[in-house]
This record gives C-alpha cells, sequence and structure tokens, in this order.
C-alpha cells in the first residue's frame, strides 16, 4: 500500500473555497459545517456559567454531570451498559477523540483497516504512531462493503479497524445485517474498532439513531466517538465524546491525559443543562431531512446524478454528464465560473480516486440552496 503523506491539501482547499465565496459572492457548499444557529436555551446556560466564574479546569475526564448524560442516553436507547465514572471520557471534539483513541490502541508496525472515502484525519493519526493503513474502496455504485474482500486484508497485523457511520462523506448508514457480518468476521480475533459516529444523531426517513452500542459483542471491543457540537450545531465549541469498556477506555484516558488534559468547563456544563432530560439531542434533524429534500428537488431535472442520503449533512453529486475534467479542477471552476464551491470527492482517498463526484453540504438556508440549484442547473 502507498503511504499517504500526514500533509493534507483538504483543509486548504475548504479554505480557498470559503475565500472565493466571501470575494465572489459564489454559494459555498464545500464547508464541513451546516449554518444552523445555536439554541438560545444552550446559549443561555452557557452565559450563565461563564458569568459565574465557572472558568477554571475541568476533571481530566470531563465534569461527571455530562458524562453521566451521556451514559444514560446510551443506555435507554441503544440498551449499552457504560458506567460514567470508568466508561465515558468527554473530548476536545471528535478529531482529538479520533486522534486519542488511535494513539491509545495501535504502535508501530500495527496495521489499521480503513474504509475509502474516508475523513482526511484517520490516516495522519495513524501514520504518526508508525503504523500502516490498510485501504479499502466501498463500492462506487452505492458505497456497501465487499465483507469476503474485506477478509482478505485482515492478518496478523491488524488491530483496529475504523468505521464512520453516518458516513461522510456520503451519507451512507450501516444496516444491521452489515454489522451482524462484521461481529462474524471479528469473532476470535483481538480486533478493535473504532466507531466514528459524530453524525449518529442525524439519521433521516424514520430510521433509529445509529450506533454500535446496540450490538453488545462489538461494543465490547469498540471505542465510539460522538459529537456533540456537529449534533447541536455548534462545532467550534469542539467537544465531543468518547464510550469504551473500562479496559480500553484506560488506555484511552491515559493519553488523552498527556494530549489534552483538561476540556472546556463552561462549555460542558452548559451542556449538560441543556441535554438533561432531553430525548433528542439533534434539535435540527428534521430541518436537515427537508433541506436533504428540498436540495434534491432541485436537482432532479439537471444534469448532476445524486447519490442517496440517510444520514448526516453531506449529497455527493456526479458529474459524469457535465464534464470529464478531474474532479479538483471540476471544483475549482464550479468556484470561479459558476458561482457554486463544492468538494472533490478525491480528496478521500489514499489514491485520489477520481469517478467525477463531488460533495456538497446541505446545513444551508433554504435561500442559498435554491440559489446554488439554479447556477448549477445551467449546466
Amino acid at each position: 500500500m502507498t503511504k499517504t503523506s500526514v500533509m493534507s491539501p483538504y483543509y486548504d482547499l475548504v479554505s480557498k473555497y470559503a475565500k472565493i465565496a466571501t470575494e465572489t459572492g459564489a454559494v459555498n457548499l464545500s464547508n464541513d459545517h451546516s449554518d444552523f444557529p445555536c439554541e438560545p436555551e444552550l446559549l443561555n446556560s452557557l452565559v450563565k456559567h461563564l458569568s459565574a466564574g465557572r472558568n477554571k479546569y475541568s476533571p481530566g475526564e470531563g465534569v461527571l454531570e455530562l458524562r453521566e448524560i451521556i451514559a444514560k442516553r446510551y443506555n435507554s436507547d441503544f440498551g449499552a451498559n457504560y458506567s460514567p465514572t470508568t466508561d465515558v471520557t468527554i473530548t476536545a471534539g471528535a478529531i482529538q477523540a479520533i486522534y486519542t483513541a488511535i494513539s491509545s490502541i495501535i504502535k508501530e508496525g500495527d496495521e489499521v483497516i480503513v474504509f475509502e472515502p474516508a475523513f482526511e484525519t484517520y490516516v495522519p493519526s495513524i501514520e504518526a504512531r508508525g503504523a500502516r493503513p490498510i485501504f479499502f474502496h466501498l463500492n462506487p455504485n452505492d458505497y456497501s462493503i465487499d465483507w469476503s474482500a474485506l477478509t482478505k486484508l485482515i492478518s496478523s497485523k491488524t488491530k483496529l479497524i475504523i468505521l464512520n457511520c453516518p458516513h461522510n462523506p456520503t451519507g451512507v448508514v450501516m444496516s444491521d445485517e452489515n454489522l451482524e457480518q462484521l461481529q462474524r468476521i471479528l469473532n476470535g480475533t483481538k480486533i478493535n474498532i473504532l466507531s466514528d459516529e459524530a453524525f449518529g444523531d442525524l439519521v433521516y426517513d424514520g430510521q433509529s439513531m445509529f450506533s454500535i452500542a446496540r450490538f453488545p459483542k462489538l461494543a465490547e471491543r469498540s471505542i465510539i466517538v460522538g459529537s456533540l457540537g456537529k449534533t447541536l450545531s455548534v462545532p467550534g465549541w469542539k467537544i465531543g465524546y468518547c464510550l469504551a469498556p473500562e479496559q480500553i477506555m484506560s488506555r484511552f484516558r491515559e493519553v488523552h491525559r498527556y494530549q489534552i488534559y483538561s476540556v472546556n468547563l463552561p462549555i460542558q456544563l452548559a451542556l449538560a443543562d441543556f441535554l438533561k432530560g432531553k430525548e433528542c439531542w439533534a434539535p435540527f434533524r428534521n430541518e436537515f431531512q427537508k433541506r436533504r429534500d428540498l436540495f434534491a428537488s432541485l436537482m432532479k431535472d439537471t444534469k448532476f446524478s445524486l447519490y442517496p442520503v440517510q444520514g448526516g449533512y453531506f449529497q455527493v453529486m456526479g458529474y459524469e454528464n457535465i464534464s470529464k475534467e478531474k474532479d479538483v479542477e471540476f471544483c475549482n471552476w464550479l468556484a470561479e465560473e459558476v458561482g457554486v464551491t463544492a468538494f472533490p470527492l478525491s480528496l478521500f482517498y489514499h489514491d485520489a480516486f477520481d469517478n467525477h463526484r463531488v460533495r456538497i453540504c446541505f446545513g444551508k438556508s433554504e435561500e442559498e440552496l435554491k440559489d446554488a440549484a439554479m447556477r448549477l442547473g445551467r449546466l
């Protein structure tokens, strides 16, 4: 397998397109966060704690009240028995949680299976440990997994498999049948799972919220990563969390202690206030689904092909009926000449696999989506 450089153009390109949008008035659908506002109740709670002077360090593992709320939610919604004392840790966002999880599980010479297209932080985190990413392309037709082909990649060096569901960038949600397949494959092994569930609450069309925690035999070997920032549309607050059995979490906390030590105290307190007693942690979930459906309806008569979105707030679109240009070049042209920014899907592959597809974020206002669809519909 080809070693991937730790340096990635992902964030450079996000910044480039944001700058173009600001300077030219292009509709920015290329960024990796939604534009929904902070809930007033949550903001008021934060101001309350800031004004009360709760601005010191939090416990390294996070505020106990917030950990209790998270553990209770996973216990009630997914039937998982996580102790808030030993099995839950608050992190400075999902990306930090992912890096810390990988750092705590793997060592030099280990192998980690990564499904592609893949979020851009996984591979640098693996390579920073001197480990080797083993890349597995999802089926480009529907982004499904060929489990028999995956089995052939597992070796005595395989120590970790990274799952991401709902998937960024494709919006695919793994079925129970898929998780049962994975469980059968891992029976009798010591392979751990990193389950990136940053979009776990943003699942649509009446589907249940996603978590690997529903499968006890998988959960006992898994670190689950969640993101309160994405769920509540405050990504800049950088608050995530991890759940894992005590023997895994103890290693995670040891690394966490030296990497970050403490996470923002008043924000944790505000989140605990806001989430207490709430059955739904995604106040904008219905709005996200409406935006997904609106954009799809606006684009149905265009030359773009849209792939089904089951969760998250990203949409993959094919442009093979419009251009044969490489996706980076096509996205540059879209931004500069058409006035819409999108993100090239090839940047989610280690080998720059390019099948003429782009990712857009539909967590925007209706006016922006209508404007973008009108511009794209002219192609």
